[in-house]
């Protein structure tokens, strides 16, 4: 009996052996970690309607498309791949025995390799270990122990499943949804069978058999596949002839380079879902904005205009649609900077926000600015603003002023309502992220845009005018839910402001009334020149849409006399046109708080059937409660003409003078009355300064109101331009003297002037 036992002990020990080998042997091997980790992958960037901006490459250098989960994998690919890799799959324990016994055989009749035997549990095994692994026998052992674990412990879905998503199909696709769309440029759900067969057959060796250099390698193995699809009742005699005779058109997709700019402003900082990033971008509208930068660039070349950038935002939504950072993202001089981000001085862009500012503090359309010369004693020097045209414009209104882009009556406007640090908290409001240095670095200059912004950030304030005064962030990522914004602004005043930048009357005194600013439907629009034509901005919008345009170049070289309405504008004029080619413009609906009443522009007065006659009137928008005085006759002289106050005196007597004799001082000369030294005030320290014009030594001598007075100084001459007095400053104190020669009344005024 003890004989008999130890036999049968003998004799099972093998299968004993056999059993522990093939069952409990591979739980002492470990899966290859990367099964366990979340795959890198190649993050998509896609514009709105889902179509493809670019695809990143993985660290390892490779395109991987987020993996497919098992049902959104083609029955057909499924099939193929079986067919091709593993057909007993849904049998074999991991290892298939029968297939290694066969290798076997045909090897060794053969005195060569001729065939394998590897599972897809082991291939995987294999993928999942990094491809550089070297084949020795110790690695295949182990390689079949892990296939041996997986097929005891993940379903074969799942096997599958990282299979197809790992696999390399060469041409640096990894996955077979990166193959789908690398070889034949569409979504796994739509291959064919032919295509299905087709990619099945590159992964057993994806060099020799890349479809880019040897096409017809592939295709013996593709048809090998689907004979072996049909004999294994796959699919039927009808679909395998469709597919052996389908032609395959084959696309290659190397992830796109659509809107380089906005892709490169949301790496690394965009929230990525299932290696998606979904953009706000409208591809086509992408393409055309670009197509016209080059287009108008083109024509601007000669005056040294290399550059330009454009902004579209949805207004509804706060979604960009369309960001073209430069002319060309591969361009040498420059290309890959991106202009929508990158500051630079906005000009007179910078405006509408101080009229807006001043609308919902009182003052109207109507109000009148005097446009007449001034300077600002700054701790670095004398800041004197002038008007673009280098003309003095006398009495304008708020309309005519901010329509013609007046410098010197809006910085009036801006000194009378606070100064630089209201201004700079309404446009940090809106945000301007830029403006972080204290308000006076920056000085009245801001209001004319003396500080440096970004173009998506100023567009997207225009387009909070656009809301009529409600504030949402600007975005380049889809969102679920919309964005909520938020009212910092008051929407009458708002509402003016659209009005007035939409008025061709009222911009026709600098721009004339044919400029690219004209458009065949409502668009209120505002242009902006720096110093020197080294940037010029065209920025506008309807309710629908809010474009935003910077034109000049990235050294900062300027311009040939290149300003906003000759650079940037017919490039924001193109825009606009192709964004209402489809959908017309509309306007606003006039606020119930907004009341019309004719004025005087020359006064600013209101005009009622109780008026006296006037030679000029217009009919202005007010927000209700603030219609300005009624004129009386006490506002013209007999003759009907305009009177104006005293310090319009000089200005009607220069060929400055637009309105002609439809305007009289009001005090005629010769006339005594009580007058003092309004420039410079008594005590003013002026620090010389070399960046500003002329070094910031031209000083104005100026009484209030302007009499004719006679000035004298010990310590400088005192020269004229015209019937201006003015000095040029050096460092020292002096003291400056006026002299009323028709009363002999004499005033005194001194500076202190330190050097740079």
């Amino acid at each position: 009996m003890k004989k008999l036992r130890r036999r049968f002990l003998l004799a099972a020990l093998p299968l004993l052996g056999l059993a522990f080998g093939w069952w409990g042997l591979p739980w002492l091997v470990a899966l290859p970690q990367s099964l366990d980790q979340e795959r890198s992958v190649s993050i998509q960037y896609l514009a709105r309607d889902g179509s493809a901006l670019r695809q990143l490459l993985t660290a390892e250098g490779d395109r991987v498309s987020s993996g497919a989960r098992f049902e959104e994998l083609p029955g057909f690919l499924v099939q193929a791949t079986l067919a091709a890799e593993d057909r007993r799959f849904w049998n074999h324990g991991g290892v298939d025995l029968l297939a290694v016994a066969r290798a076997v055989l045909d090897n060794a009749s053969a005195g060569r390799v001729v065939s394998g035997a590897s599972t897809i549990h082991q291939q995987l095994a294999k993928v999942a270990s990094g491809r550089l692994q070297k084949r020795t026998f110790g690695v295949k052992v182990s390689e079949a122990l892990q296939a041996r674990r997986l097929a005891m412990s993940w379903p074969r879905e799942r096997v599958l499943t990282e299979y197809l998503n790992r696999i390399h199909y060469g041409n640096l696709l990894t996955g077979c949804t990166a193959a789908a769309s690398g070889y034949f440029n569409k979504p796994l759900s739509d291959l064919t069978l032919a295509e299905s067969a087709f990619l099945a057959a590159i992964p057993q060796s994806p060099n020799r058999l890349n479809p880019f250099r040897n096409r017809e390698a592939v295709r013996p193995r593709q048809e090998r596949i689907l004979q072996a699809m049909r004999e294994q009742g796959m699919i039927t005699e009808e679909q395998w002839r469709v597919a052996l005779a389908e032609p395959l058109v084959l696309q290659r997709y190397t992830g796109g380079f659509a809107a380089p700019h906005a892709v490169e402003m949301l790496r690394g900082r965009a929230k990525v879902a299932d290696g998606r990033v979904s953009t706000t971008i409208d591809a086509a509208l992408q393409r055309q904005v670009e197509k016209i930068i080059a287009s108008r660039l083109a024509t601007l070349k000669e005056r040294h205009v290399t550059q330009a950038a454009a902004v579209v935002i949805d207004n509804a939504s706060g979604e960009v649609l369309a960001m073209a950072g430069s002319r060309d993202f591969f361009a040498p001089d420059g290309g890959q900077i991106n202009g929508a981000w990158v500051p630079h001085s906005p000009g007179s862009a910078m405006k509408p926000f101080t009229y807006q500012l001043a609308f919902e503090r009182g003052f109207t359309p109507a109000s009148v600015l005097a446009d007449l010369p001034v300077e600002y004693p700054t701790p670095t020097g004398v800041y004197r603003p002038e008007n673009y045209a280098h003309r003095i414009y006398g009495p304008v209104t708020c309309r005519d002023a901010l329509g013609n882009s007046l410098n010197i009556a809006t910085v009036k406007l801006l000194a009378s309502l606070g100064g630089a640090e209201t201004l700079l908290a309404r446009v940090q409001e809106l945000g301007l992220s830029t403006l972080t240095e204290p308000a006076e670095h920056y000085g009245l200059g801001l209001t004319i845009g003396n500080a440096p912004v970004r173009l998506i950030e100023l567009a997207n304030a225009y387009a909070c005018l656009a809301r009529l005064g409600e504030w949402k962030e600007w975005r380049l990522v889809m969102s679920d839910a919309a964005v909520p914004g938020r009212s910092v602004l008051k929407h009458e005043a708002c509402y003016l402001i659209a009005d007035i930048l939409s008025d061709n009357q009222a911009r026709s005194m600098t721009f004339g009334t044919h400029s690219p600013l004209r458009m065949p439907f409502r668009a209120a629009v505002k242009t902006g020149t720096s110093q020197s034509y080294r940037d010029n901005w065209t920025l506008g919008f309807t309710p629908e849409y809010t474009v935003g345009v910077w034109a000049g170049n990235f050294d900062n070289t300027p311009m040939q006399e290149v300003s906003g309405v000759t650079g940037a504008a017919p490039i924001w004029r193109d825009i606009l046109l192709h964004l209402h080619e489809s959908s017309p413009a509309t306007w606003y609906e006039e606020p119930k708080e907004i009341v019309r009443a004719r004025i005087d522009p020359r006064t600013g007065r209101q005009l009622t059937a109780q008026s006296p006659p006037s030679r000029l009137s217009r009919e202005e928008l007010f927000i209700a409660g603030s219609l300005p005085p009624t004129a009386t006759r006490g506002d013209y002289d007999e003759r009907g003409r305009a009177l104006l106050p005293p310090e319009f005196a000089k200005w009607v007597r220069s060929s400055d003078n637009w309105l002609g004799d439809l305007v009289v001082c009001a005090q005629r000369e010769g006339t005594s009355r009580p007058w003092r030294i309004a420039h410079p005030i008594p005590g003013t320290v002026i620090q010389l300064d070399a960046d500003l014009p002329g070094g910031g030594r031209r000083l104005l001598l100026e009484t209030e109101p302007q009499v004719p007075v006679e000035w004298r100084c010990e310590s400088l001459p005192v020269q004229r331009d015209g019937s201006q007095a003015y000095v040029l400053l050096r460092a020292g104190r002096h003291e400056f003297i006026a002299r009323d020669p028709a009363s002999g009344e004499v005033k005194r005024t001194q500076v202190i002037v330190h050097d740079e």
